[in-house]
């Protein structure tokens, strides 16, 4: 079975276990609705999974791999902004 269609979410944040079992289940997209630790953010880099946090309501930061989101603001109705 794999997690290649799954997203791991979790309300606490993010941290290096988490993304590491993630990873090991074939999840390519963590998510919190708090943050990321840095090693957990380290971790998710190397790993090239994506790493999503504060995600609350129509607003969220990705941290790492945006290349594997497929994004639509329209839906959302509100402006995509990046910040680098």
């Amino acid at each position: 079975m794999s997690g290649a269609d799954k997203v791991f979410y979790t309300t606490g944040r993010l941290t290096s276990e988490m993304v590491i079992k993630a990873a090991q289940m074939g999840i390519p997209i963590v998510v919190s609705r708090s943050g990321i630790t840095q090693m957990g953010l380290e971790v998710a880099q190397r790993l090239d999974l994506c790493a999503i946090g504060r995600a609350t309501n129509k607003r969220f930061l990705c941290f790492s791999g945006a290349q594997r989101l497929q994004l639509q603001p329209e839906l959302a109705g509100a402006k995509l902004r990046v910040v680098a």
